[in-house]
């Protein structure tokens, strides 16, 4: 839920602080008094681009800050990006005429995308042309995909590896495929190249293992010197040790008498093990440890070799070692080209159908989603004046038999779906984005955004004039679909009709001023009386009269 929503020198507001509550709010004013203002700062705090043309005249920067509760959902994206659990969630957004800007959530620095991913689990936010979006056939796998479904995470996981390993193979046999012919004119030095590399039994990090074992043979009569001292030290006339054991004993002897004696007796005795570890180490070594001018010479001539085609190559041991698995697969295109190409096939074959079964699962899981959507939005539809609905989600087919065809796969799945709808009775089911007028865009939209709200649990939804194109009973029927949707959701709604502005719970006025040749945007809190003017104003135009008066109490008195 949003608590409180400032803000500070962006375009006509100069400085407001605004509280909000749970359930309705309502948001009224003229006609440029600054209305989609608020939703435009709300916007930016949920992940909307920043422009420097926002901020007000002769200010250098504008500041907003949204202070939500503390929501649960969140918690593994705080976790990951290292933010604080506060008590509360704040985002706060800074816009710099010199291009800076700033994003903080609970005062810790965040890009873009980080706000986006967070802020998306607190709130949905529809303007005028987001009802446009829902009849963008783009968008629909969207709306049928659940957030936070176990099932379907795996299932899409599951698709999107298939899908880079098919990828990957599908890859691999086209190069095959091309590569027969210039692998034939290059077979002398790419034989050449593979004895070359195979000679050098090369494997990861032989060069830094070469290098360790030259020094400590380059430096034998250092190491074999200090290794006697130590083991000298450890275990001569005068040994550490035998101290160590002595002193352990004479305390394990008092311990009786205090913990302390104790517990350092035991320390000592633990110290005194390590160190007969260490010592019996040190002369295992000793006794292994050899001189071989022989096998010096031989590993300072390996590891010039290696160097020298490190260097010819300009790779690393590693790379070397994928140049060389590359060179015996084009040599194999040559001189063995059926067998490998059929290889690669039956490789690619089978991932196909691994992808193919992974994509049809996710398909089905979508299709049996889709069936749950129908039925909700037919009834939230009947909801909002629209009985005669009838609602379909096709998913085309698609074909699958074609272990080429990778444009069958998209990231999202094979899935290509068309919403069809009818109004009317005897009426045939059309394409929603060819059908809908405006009201009944605003209305299908308000039925979408019901469904989300049931089954996305977002914090806050906010409404900028969902309602535009309706009057009278289906007006109402809107106004009651988003007060039922406040009752588990907090709900900001700017709203031209008075119905709607009746059923909030709470109504705020967005008016404008001037003060020293400045314009500026306020809002105010309506108590009862208020209110009543208010949308009497919205119900009558500019003149109140006692009728609209008496209707806008009615209005207000149906809501309770």
């Amino acid at each position: 839920m949003l608590k409180t929503l400032s803000v500070k020198n962006f375009a006509i507001i100069e400085d407001i602080r605004v509280d909000f509550s749970k359930g309705m709010t309502v948001l009224t004013g003229e006609t440029g008094a600054g209305k989609s203002l608020i939703i435009d700062t709300i916007s930016l705090l949920l992940g909307s681009r920043a422009d420097s043309d926002m901020i007000r005249y002769n200010e250098t920067h504008a500041e907003i800050t949204g202070i939500f509760t503390n929501n649960p959902i969140v918690l593994d994206l705080f976790n990951k990006y290292n933010i604080p659990v506060l008590e509360e969630i704040t985002l706060h957004r800074e816009i710099w005429n010199s291009s800076k800007n700033v994003i903080k959530i609970n005062n810790v620095s965040v890009n873009l995308n980080t706000l986006k991913q967070i802020s998306a689990l607190l709130a949905d936010i529809h303007v005028q042309n987001d009802t446009y979006k829902l009849f963008n056939p783009d968008n629909y796998l969207s709306l049928i995909d659940p957030h936070d479904n176990t099932k379907f995470d795996k299932l899409m996981n599951d698709y999107s590896k298939n899908l880079f390993i098919y990828k990957e193979k599908l890859s691999k046999y086209k190069k095959i495929l091309e590569g027969q012919k210039n692998t034939l004119e290059r077979l002398e030095f790419l034989e050449y190249e593979k004895n070359e590399l195979e000679s050098l039994n090369l494997y990861e990090n032989i060069d830094i293992e070469l290098e360790e074992k030259i020094a400590k043979l380059s430096n034998y009569d250092k190491i074999y010197s200090n290794l006697n001292q130590a083991l000298d030290y450890l275990d001569g006339d005068f040994s550490a040790i035998d101290a160590l054991y002595n002193a352990a004993n004479s305390l394990e002897v008092i311990g009786e008498y205090d913990n302390e004696y104790s517990t350092n007796s035991s320390t000592l005795k633990d110290f005194y093990y390590q160190i007969i570890d260490i010592k019996d180490s040190i002369s295992s070594q000793l006794k292994n440890f050899d001189y071989d001018e022989q096998e010096l010479d031989s590993l300072i001539e390996n590891l010039n070799e290696i160097n020298k085609v490190k260097d010819k190559y300009k790779k690393s041991v590693s790379q070397l070692i994928k140049e060389l698995e590359e060179i015996t697969l084009q040599i194999e295109m040559a001189t063995n080209y059926d067998a490998v190409l059929k290889e690669s096939y039956n490789d690619l074959l089978n991932q196909y159908n691994i992808l193919v079964a992974s994509s049809k699962k996710l398909s089905e899981f979508r299709q049996k989603q889709a069936q749950i959507i129908e039925k909700t939005i037919i009834n939230e539809c009947k909801d909002l004046d629209l009985e005669n609905t009838q609602f379909e989600i096709i998913f085309k087919d698609i074909n699958l038999n074609d272990v080429f065809n990778s444009q069958a796969f998209n990231d999202n799945g094979i899935d290509i779906v068309e919403f069809m709808i009818s109004f009317n009775k005897g009426e045939p089911l059309r394409p929603l984005h060819k059908v809908a007028s405006g009201g009944e865009m605003s209305r299908i939209m308000l039925a979408f955004k019901s469904y989300l709200s049931n089954n996305y649990k977002d914090s806050l939804m906010v409404f900028d004039e969902i309602d535009t194109g309706v009057s009278g009973t289906t007006a109402k029927k809107i106004a009651e679909k988003m007060y039922q949707i406040s009752k588990n959701t907090q709900i900001l709604c700017i709203t031209h009709l008075p119905q709607v502005a009746a059923i909030g719970d709470y109504h705020k006025h967005i008016y404008k001023i001037s003060a020293n040749n400045r314009t500026e945007t306020k809002i105010n809190d309506l108590d009862y009386d208020k209110r009543v003017e208010e949308i009497a104003l919205m119900l009558s135009g500019d003149k109140l009269s006692l009728y609209a008066l008496e209707h806008a109490k009615s209005l207000i008195k149906e809501k309770k």
